[in-house]
């Protein structure tokens, strides 16, 4: 009952659009094993309604349908040969996991050496920036953040770089989804508005989804958002989360101001270096791991660091024009 139970858990992220690597071993190694297959059967049913109603067009569906089959036949027993019109969903499933998450990881790399030319934007701390992309894809940009994009798409992909921080509106081509790539992670739709905060010296990765569906690949893991929810990573333990969040709180640094939900102190930190273009340094001999909560609307630096040091033990000081943070 135990590894059933296991399984039921399995199936409930999958309906709430999050997907591991382990998971899908664990689903083919149970599919191989044939074990369980009534009482997952309606679960199942549910997943591959989900899959369904995503935003893929008919040819990408039936290109995952026929990685289906090729999958079912190499997992099939060779002294039981399955069925395959009871497991299709089920594989299709996993199939869609695969061929959609991990492969994006290189396809960055793959597909650079195809675009001839690349343009590099660059925004200053203290400034914002919006541009339009080749095609038609709106893009603000938040202080210090980096984009690296193509003059043209000229493939079946429209892919682009960012070290940072972006609200995107993207222009809906279902033959050629839009993809982001981080460091950390990649972020891939159609067509739809949202927020990716990804800075590579960051503790913290959020994607902030306000209108349609986004698909985020990790490494080990694929999530997919609807609107008002967010995907949180918490790069320095490997850790993530999906949660409810207004994405107009996301969104708030685009007018000037700043919004914390349970974000590393360090992350705080650097947010506000640039977004206010000031230096700011930990004193050392103190350990500076708190979580900082709070909407602040067009604050003076000073206002923030008193907010902060209200809620903390953290204290700063002035010296010079570098603000320093302490601990008695």
């Amino acid at each position: 009952m135990s590894e059933l139970k296991h399984i039921n858990n399995i199936l409930k992220r999958f309906i709430d659009g999050l997907y591991t690597r382990k998971d899908a071993d664990d689903l083919l190694k149970h599919l191989h094993e044939g074990k369980y297959n009534t009482e997952i059967s309606e679960t199942m049913d549910a997943v591959w309604e989900t899959i369904e109603d995503d935003e893929l067009s008919l040819a990408r569906q039936e290109s995952y349908k026929e990685e289906a089959r090729l999958l079912l036949d190499r997992i099939r027993k060779p002294e039981k040969r399955l069925s395959f019109t009871p497991y299709f969903k089920y594989v299709a499933m996993l199939v869609a996991v695969f061929a959609i998450g991990w492969g994006t990881f290189n396809m960055f790399r793959s597909n650079q050496q195809k675009e001839l030319a690349y343009i590099e934007i660059r925004v200053k701390n203290g400034e914002h920036r919006q541009i339009t992309l080749p095609d038609g894809t709106s893009v603000t940009l938040n202080a210090g953040s980096y984009l690296k994009y193509p003059e043209h798409f000229i493939s079946d992909i429209r892919q682009i770089e960012m070290d940072g921080e972006g609200f995107f509106e993207v222009t809906r081509n279902e033959e050629k989804p839009f993809v982001i790539h981080t460091k950390d992670a990649h972020v891939k739709v159609l067509g739809t508005s949202f927020n990716v905060k990804a800075y590579d010296i960051d503790e913290q990765l959020t994607v902030s989804v306000r209108t349609g569906k986004v698909q985020v690949d990790l490494p080990e893991a694929m999530m997919r958002l609807a609107p008002d929810e967010q995907l949180v990573l918490d790069k320095t333990k490997g850790e993530f989360q999906k949660r409810n969040e207004d994405a107009k709180l996301s969104t708030i640094w685009i007018k000037g101001g700043l919004y914390f939900n349970r974000t590393p102190i360090r992350t705080v930190v650097n947010e506000l270096i640039r977004m206010y273009n000031r230096p700011i340094a930990f004193a050392p001999g103190a350990e500076y791991d708190e979580y900082i909560y709070g909407e602040h609307d067009n604050k003076s630096l000073e206002s923030v660091l008193k907010s902060i040091q209200y809620s903390t033990d953290i204290k700063y000081r002035i010296e010079k024009d570098k603000i320093i943070l302490y601990k008695n």
